[in-house]
């Protein structure tokens, strides 16, 4: 969810099938379906690919070996409240481990909230790149994502431009 921008719902649904090698043979994207429109209906299907960080396939890849899956077979073959439990049980860790109670309202949306942020204020990554990886279709329902940037992303910003 961190690292892909992936609704808790479309972890779910994630086989190693949906995974593939981009075009340039060096990136990997993951296709996931969704059936949540940015309105909050639901289609029953809506799909997606998004970008997969090459650490993370090489990741899912090992954990695909060592649990014997096939092409269909769900990674995760647990429900949705297990899922957002393990975040809620991960950010209680990081909580006691920094002595910040800040963690302890991480929810498995703020994985995806900080990975769109992340993108577009730290990054400087286009909006619609990101539209386009998240899923949404509109700039009102990405707007929420942007977050204020950090006074080291102004400076390094605009030292940049050429007045």
């Amino acid at each position: 969810m961190g690292d892909c921008g992936l609704r808790v719902t479309e972890v779910l649904g994630v086989t190693p099938s949906d995974i593939s090698r981009m075009d340039d043979g060096r990136h990997y994207e993951l296709e996931v379906t969704n059936g949540k429109d940015t309105t909050g209906s639901y289609d029953g299907g809506k799909q997606r690919e998004t970008w997969l960080p090459v650490e993370i396939e090489a990741t899912i890849n090992r954990y695909v070996q060592q649990a014997d899956l096939r092409g269909n077979d769900p990674l995760i073959g647990r429900s949705k409240r297990t899922v957002q439990y393990w975040v809620e049980n991960a950010a209680d860790h990081a909580a006691d481990e920094t002595d910040n109670d800040d963690y302890r309202r991480v929810s498995t949306h703020d994985l995806r909230r900080c990975w769109a942020n992340h993108l577009l204020v730290e990054e400087n990554v286009s909006p619609r790149i990101v539209m386009a990886l998240g899923g949404w279709s509109s700039y009102d329902a990405i707007e929420p994502y942007f977050a204020a940037p950090t006074e080291a992303n102004i400076i390094a910003s605009m030292s940049a431009v050429k007045l």
